[in-house]
């Protein structure tokens, strides 16, 4: 036991650029999105650039535009919970390669963020596709109470599936999975950080969908999705963390569709 705590105190210093190098990212990423939001100027609905697609820009540009506002939203939400298995994967790393590398680990990562970015893109064509059906607001929020329930019911049974509670595993207990999946060298460390990133994506982009209900633009929102994530992956298993998010989501859903239908 004082071996392995050794090992992974040693592991811990000797990463310390990768773990820097992470938190800087999601500083700067923060930063940006808060920039971005500051910049945006309440006056009629008149928003800055990187919301240009709500005001009917070129297609393109917008979206280029939402690529660049999803990915970046991505690395600030998102690379914080990579550190739990990047710190297991440094360990393991360490062990099987004597003492191991930087590169590895930051290869790992680089992985995890790369799935991340592919999210980006599909998320990305769903917000300019519902601009243009005019179903999103300048800061990208529903403005169609059926679909604002729609996402909010999908999102919330979707928790309760086998499929979250087999990618939610992977993403708790990531032991198993590294001892399965293991490639050595640097291009398998980025492999695997793809592979563990595709199972997250897979555990989450329905609570990432539901940006799109509360406004995928807003700063707060953001971070309370960040912790609901972590808590999903961090908080003990007893607790149905995840099973208690649905059953909030699905009432919201419920309560958002009564009020869309009219009384009799």
């Amino acid at each position: 036991m004082r071996a392995a705590s050794i090992l992974r105190t040693a592991v811990g210093t000797r990463r310390a650029p990768v773990w820097l190098g992470m938190a800087a990212i999601v500083a700067l990423s923060w930063l940006y999105l808060g920039r971005m939001g500051g910049g945006m100027v309440a006056m009629g609905g008149v928003v800055s650039a990187h919301a240009g697609m709500a005001m009917g820009g070129a297609d393109a540009h917008a979206l280029a535009l939402a690529f660049a506002m999803w990915a970046v939203m991505m690395m600030a939400m998102m690379l914080p919970t990579v550190a739990p298995s990047a710190s297991m994967f440094s360990t393991l790393e360490a062990r099987r390669a004597a003492g191991g590398s930087n590169t590895a680990t930051a290869l790992y990562v680089a992985g995890y963020a790369a799935s991340w970015v592919a999210f980006a893109i599909a998320a990305a064509l769903a917000q300019w596709g519902l601009t243009r059906a005019l179903l999103l607001d300048p800061m990208a929020r529903s403005t169609n109470a059926l679909l604002s329930s729609g996402i909010l019911l999908a999102a919330g049974i979707y928790q309760w599936t086998p499929l979250k509670n087999a990618c939610l595993a992977k993403c708790r207990t990531p032991l198993a999975f590294f001892m399965a999946k293991w490639r050595d060298g640097a291009a398998g460390a980025f492999v695997l950080g793809l592979q563990h990133g595709g199972y997250c994506v897979a555990c989450c982009w329905a609570l990432m969908a539901v940006m799109f209900v509360v406004g995928a633009m807003s700063l707060g929102w953001m971070a309370v999705f960040m912790l609901l994530v972590l808590g999903e992956k961090l908080l003990p298993v007893r607790l149905h963390f995840d099973r208690a998010i649905g059953a909030v989501l699905v009432v919201s859903g419920m309560w958002v569709a009564a009020g869309a239908w009219p009384g009799p």
